[in-house]
């Protein structure tokens, strides 16, 4: 059995667009990035990654040091990055070292919106 069709506003989004987002949001980093960017269109990959260092120290209740900051930093760079870009949830301008949701199907930008909104009360 198929689901209910849902009313669309714009263009349909695949399946396989959703499935390939709700893996790569499934990491607690992609969607750390994604909520930053919800807020400000477009970031520094340096900022994001300061932010999302903070972000996961505060929750695990850590500080935050010089070490852990370069590591997530490394891990945005060469893994979480490269995944949401992959997925099309994330734009990387390389030459300017920014991210920004530009590209983001409207379902899976409303997916990251009530997902940000569950998980940190905003």
């Amino acid at each position: 059995m198929d689901p209910p069709r849902l009313p669309s506003t714009g263009p349909e989004t695949s399946p396989d667009v959703l499935d390939d987002a709700f893996l790569a949001l499934r990491n607690r980093t992609r969607r750390y990035v994604c909520y930053f960017l919800l807020e400000h269109e477009t970031a520094s990959l340096s900022e994001v990654g300061d932010v999302v260092t903070g972000w996961i120290h505060a929750t695990d209740g850590g500080i935050v040091e010089p070490q852990c900051r370069t590591n997530q930093y490394s891990n945005l760079v060469h893994t979480h990055v490269p995944r949401l870009v992959e997925t099309g949830v994330v734009r990387h301008d390389a030459e300017a070292e920014t991210l920004s949701l530009d590209p983001c199907p409207e379902p899976v930008l409303g997916m990251v919106a009530r997902a940000c909104e569950a998980e940190t009360g905003m």
